[in-house]
């Protein structure tokens, strides 16, 4: 006989985990919250560990809850699909995904659409990267290098570099000639607290010396870099996928030819456990195709930064 704690238990723990409180939790699984203390108080016993840190500010997972949620999640989500699949030919499947937030507006979303198409049984949902210590999630698109991904181990899988190109605003000329770039902010996109190396490698490529830094102006994701961009604030160097429309309907211009490869870009992050999900394999399966044609229809980069 297998000793393992009740599945209402298990199932509160995991909504407690994604609310991190008991109330909601109760709320949610049409619990009093009595109940829920008192199922949690009998889960713990049974481990032997605390799941919970229990403070005034709230709760938080102890290391034994971190280490075992995604077990619980993983447990849960396929008890779930077996069940659907047993009451129904073509069961709803909900796929969460965590994405990095300009690629997600920019490239992901005008692509789903033909996944639906192909797979009407896909529920979608992105789930911000803000939420990334304690939400669940089935897939991540992250930004970063091939190290990152490579430190991922099994996890993670490498898509593709950055395109970076010289940008600006039509709003900047004067007679039809661009001012002097050294002259003009310099718009950045901060990856955490520092900024990317777009402009110094730019210059690199160049052969030339990266003026200072002082006129610049940094924001927190490229798409406000973007927007920036297309009111004349400065000039940009960004991945040239994510200002596809903005080259097209001439809100910027590429000021240069020049095209570089950056050592950043995207990966995709699948968490222990899931990989057999078949939610999860329809995902992998369209995304590696759609950046296979993606990557083929993308002249290549001069240089390899």
């Amino acid at each position: 006989m297998r000793k393992l704690p009740s599945l209402s238990m298990l199932r509160l723990f995991e909504e407690t985990c994604r609310t991190l409180s008991f109330s909601k939790a109760a709320d949610a699984l049409f619990m009093t919250q009595s109940a829920a203390s008192r199922q949690m108080r009998q889960l713990e016993t049974f481990l032997g560990k605390d799941l919970f840190v229990r403070s005034h500010s709230g709760l938080m997972l102890t290391p034994e809850a971190i280490q075992l949620l995604p077990v619980v999640r993983q447990s849960l989500d396929l008890l779930e699909e077996g069940v659907r699949s047993v009451q129904q030919h073509n069961p709803r499947q909900h796929l969460r995904l965590q994405v990095a937030p300009t690629f997600a507006t920019r490239w992901l979303a005008p692509r789903l659409v033909s996944l639906r198409q192909q797979h009407r049984q896909l529920q979608i949902m992105l789930i911000s990267e803000a939420r990334q210590k304690y939400s669940d999630f089935d897939c991540a698109i992250r930004f970063g290098t091939q190290q990152d991904a490579q430190e991922a181990g099994a996890e993670g899988e490498w898509l593709c570099h950055e395109t970076l190109v010289l940008v600006g605003s039509p709003l900047l000329m004067l007679d039809g000639i661009w001012p002097d770039i050294c002259l003009m902010p310099q718009l950045h996109v901060l990856n955490g607290d520092s900024r990317l190396d777009n402009w110094s490698r730019w210059y690199q490529a160049c052969g030339e010396t990266a003026p200072p830094e002082d006129n610049g102006l940094a924001f927190s994701t490229q798409d406000q870099v973007i927007n920036a961009c297309v009111t004349g604030a400065g000039f940009a160097v960004l991945d040239r996928a994510m200002v596809r429309n903005e080259l097209s309907n001439g809100v910027l211009v590429q000021i240069s030819p020049q095209l570089l490869s950056s050592a950043n870009g995207y990966w995709l992050e699948v968490p222990y456990g899931k990989q057999m999900l078949p939610r999860v394999a329809v995902f992998r399966d369209w995304l590696l195709a759609e950046m296979q044609r993606f990557n083929a229809a993308t002249p290549a980069a001069s240089v390899i930064l």
